[in-house]
């Protein structure tokens, strides 16, 4: 039947995702050599002219770049973050005002109650449902951020990690389906030693230091919506001061 026929994925974006899987496997770092054309067709029994649409497409996207006779290398993706502004920017439109495509991967989606502690920040009572979000964040297909969201269960009744999907805003669901648009945001930066797990899903050394952002974000009555933390790649990711006018 016409309707049961699977999708056939062309042979460049076989080639695509497996040049992805490299730099994921591989955790490479931003300006490391990726195999030549030649190299990738042996290995993973494609033609060159196969791998080269493949590999120009993710150069076109900015996950690689060409650097002449030194061959492909993997491209230095950042993701400009406002530090000391009031405003809670979406990380969605931080990654379009950065100039790259924003996607998210998610990691958790997870019902539970609020600690005595978590109940004070977001003002609600201590055994409160709250929800927690885990998604990595990606700029043109890049991980740049493992972030954590926090949300009071009672604010966002039906939200499932099905509406996540397809890189879906969360801020954009919260204004669509709940009329809670995000306003204020108190923010904080401090250092913090990479795990293991994070390591690996950002490709770098675990137990280094990185940024740690953490914010409390609160609605257009002051009234707490989110907590939230990312941890950044320490290559990816530039903060910069509201003087310094990030378009978004």
């Amino acid at each position: 039947m016409a309707g049961s026929a699977k999708r056939v994925i062309p042979q460049y974006q076989r080639a695509q995702e497996a040049v992805l899987e490299i730099l994921r496997t591989q955790h490479l770092q931003a300006g490391a050599k990726v195999p030549s054309e030649r190299e990738l067709a042996l290995r993973f029994g494609l033609s060159r002219m196969t791998v080269r649409r493949g590999v120009e497409d993710l150069v076109r996207r900015g996950v690689l770049v060409r650097a002449g006779t030194a061959g492909t290398r993997v491209a230095n993706v950042s993701v400009m973050r406002v530090m000391d502004t009031l405003h809670a920017y979406s990380m969605t439109d931080m990654v379009k005002g950065s100039g790259a495509l924003p996607g998210s991967r998610l990691l958790v989606f997870a019902p539970g109650s609020a600690s005595r502690e978590l109940a004070g920040r977001l003002a609600i009572s201590p055994g409160d449902g709250v929800i927690t979000i885990r998604r990595v964040r990606t700029a043109d297909g890049v991980p740049f951020c493992v972030e954590t969201s926090i949300l009071p269960a009672a604010r966002v009744p039906g939200l499932a990690g099905q509406d996540l999907a397809q890189n879906a805003s969360l801020y954009g669901l919260l204004r669509a389906r709940y009329g809670i648009v995000p306003e204020g945001r108190d923010s904080e930066i401090s250092l913090c030693a990479v795990t293991e797990e994070d390591a690996a899903l950002l490709g770098i050394e675990a137990g280094i230091n990185v940024l740690l952002y953490r914010s409390l974000v609160r609605d257009t009555a002051g009234v707490p919506v989110e907590m939230t933390s990312s941890v950044s790649h320490p290559q990816r990711v530039v903060f910069r001061s509201q003087s310094a006018q990030l378009k978004l």
